[in-house]
């Protein structure tokens, strides 16, 4: 069968491999869809903590696909990015109707992100101000209407003006502007929770903004801005602020397939969509490098 391989020196490669061995417990499944996000990219590339050693393993992290009986799934496992793969059954999640294979293989990692840091690292409750750090990136558009859903007052931040507008947040915080612009913007803010996916400079600005002033807990989650943060020793002293992180080394993999079906169900209630570009499989050499924009490649098979 055909599949697209890693090659830590070049672009994955779309070639010929043996077909998958049956595996007790394991169900076939035909895929359809594979998102390429950005943890699909780094394991792909070998930037990923969780990258094997060596190339020359198939590509994906999840995906779309149907099972013998036609159903439709969607499941995270090792090497979606395959004609078929055997994926244990107790992974498979029944995608509800209302959501496109294309559309359910890239909305769960996008969504994953902001929920698992609001039902699982934390529990955000009606009434509380959530700050969406980073609202503008694919991840962080879906974090605005998720912490709506869940009863709270939401503030976007992002550089992106049209987008950030687009959001229909309560407030916004324009990350263009000055140091002195956006602590003033976030010094207008009682926060409660920070859901953080650019990490740098904008992060400084926003953990001295939460300098005494009662609880908070600020949960990091991308790093778009910078890898690291200078943090005052003594804003952790005397401020009540908890910093989480949420990955998939912060929680189990058992929370996460229980959250699986809430997330596909969410979607389809509040109507949660990514901005995709489609690309058979096939032709993942010349796709992988491909400037899409704003929008998150979708492999076909």
């Amino acid at each position: 069968m055909k599949a697209a391989v890693a090659d830590y020196a070049n672009t994955p490669r779309w070639q010929d491999i043996a077909d998958p061995e049956p595996l007790d417990g394991h169900m076939p499944v035909r895929m359809s869809a594979v998102a390429i996000h950005n943890l699909a990219r780094g394991v792909a590339a070998g930037a990923h903590y969780s990258s094997p050693a060596d190339d020359g393993f198939v590509i994906g992290v999840d995906g779309v696909g149907r099972t013998d009986d036609g159903a439709r799934v969607y499941f995270n496992y090792p090497g979606t990015v395959a004609e078929q793969v055997y994926v244990p059954a107790a992974a498979l999640v029944p995608i509800p109707d209302g959501l496109t294979d294309e559309q359910a293989a890239a909305v769960v990692n996008a969504a994953m992100s902001s929920w698992m840091a609001m039902r699982v690292r934390t529990q955000v409750r009606p009434g509380q101000t959530v700050l969406v750090l980073g609202a503008t990136g694919a991840s962080g558009r879906l974090a605005v209407p998720l912490a709506r859903h869940l009863g709270a007052r939401v503030i976007a931040a992002g550089r992106n003006q049209e987008i950030l507008q687009s959001l229909n947040a309560d407030a916004t915080v324009d990350l263009r502007g000055t140091d002195d612009e956006i602590r003033a913007a976030l010094h207008r803010e009682k926060i409660d929770l920070v859901i953080d996916y650019v990490w740098g400079h904008p992060a400084e600005l926003t953990l001295e903004s939460l300098a005494k002033r009662g609880p908070a807990t600020y949960v990091e989650v991308g790093a778009m801005a910078g890898a690291t943060v200078t943090l005052p020793a003594a804003l952790l002293r005397s401020t009540d602020v908890t910093i989480l992180g949420s990955g998939l080394g912060s929680f189990t993999p058992a929370q996460f397939l229980a959250e699986r079906p809430a997330i596909l169900q969410a979607a389809v209630e509040l109507g949660l969509t990514v901005d995709v570009t489609t690309r058979p499989a096939a032709e993942i050499a010349d796709a992988w490098s491909a400037d899409l924009a704003n929008s998150r490649l979708v492999l076909t098979l």
